[in-house]
């Protein structure tokens, strides 16, 4: 059975893999929504660049939260999920009951070394209240909490480390400052294929250079370090993985 909340995509550029992912998807969620590209000058007047990533690809992934909050405002919606256009569901789930009465479901790691300081979004379950506090959160942080950012932001430079502050780094201390957030664990929803963490270092078996995939019954499963069999209820082809969306 399809599931009846929405799903949201924000890529303003066509991308070989949007439509691969598309068709995936569209087998989990009846209706499926490509967010339109704007740009938020509210937001845009606070943000303080720090990453070795371009500027322009930082900015259009804060975008997008913004571009949801505007539509789910515009269209009253209560409840929807955000989706990576590299990222797909395998399986339709109660999303509703997972997010309970919290403001957002999301996969936080629990293992985080050298200020990593992430919470994954590929995969993620949200409200119209979540979305709008998320959003005041990274105008209020830019404008006037700064210093919460700075300590990853040095170590990167000090380290010349790749990356830096990204919207993965806001989710991270949003979640720390709201009992309300809910961390849908790694177990069942890939942090990427191309890398054996998930919710811990060494999590799962490598195959060649992306995790150990074995298909049963239509369903995916994984091979963790304990030779256990563990469903994916969604998987992220990021960077070079993208690749392989086309195996499914």
């Amino acid at each position: 059975m399809k599931s009846d909340l929405p799903l949201f995509y924000y890529q303003p550029n066509n991308v070989d893999y949007l439509e691969k992912s598309l068709s995936l998807n569209g087998k989990i969620f009846k209706d499926i929504v490509i967010l339109k590209d704007d740009i938020f000058s509210n937001f845009n007047s606070v943000y303080r660049h720090m990453s070795y990533n371009a500027e322009y690809f930082e900015r259009f992934c804060f975008y997008r939260y913004f571009s949801a909050l505007k539509y789910v405002k515009e269209n009253n919606i209560d409840k929807f999920l955000m989706c990576d256009t590299d990222a797909i569901f395998l399986k339709s789930l109660d999303f509703e009951k997972i997010l309970g009465d919290d403001k957002c479901v999301a996969c936080k790691p629990e293992n985080q070394n050298n200020l990593d300081d992430i919470v994954c979004i590929h995969n993620s379950i949200w409200t119209k209240d979540g979305i709008e506090d998320f959003c005041n959160f990274l105008i209020e942080t830019y404008s006037n909490n700064i210093e919460i950012l700075m300590p990853k932001w040095e170590w990167h430079v000090s380290t010349q480390t790749g990356g830096g502050i990204c919207d993965m780094t806001l989710m991270y201390h949003w979640y720390n400052s709201d009992k309300n957030l809910y961390n849908l664990q790694d177990g069942v929803f890939d942090r990427g294929i191309g890398m054996s963490k998930n919710n811990i270092e060494d999590e799962f078996k490598m195959k060649n250079e992306i995790k150990q995939l074995k298909k049963i019954d239509n369903k995916i499963f994984g091979i963790n370090y304990k030779d256990e069999e563990v469903e994916f209820y969604g998987l992220h082809f990021q960077g070079h993985t993208k690749k392989y969306m086309n195996l499914l």
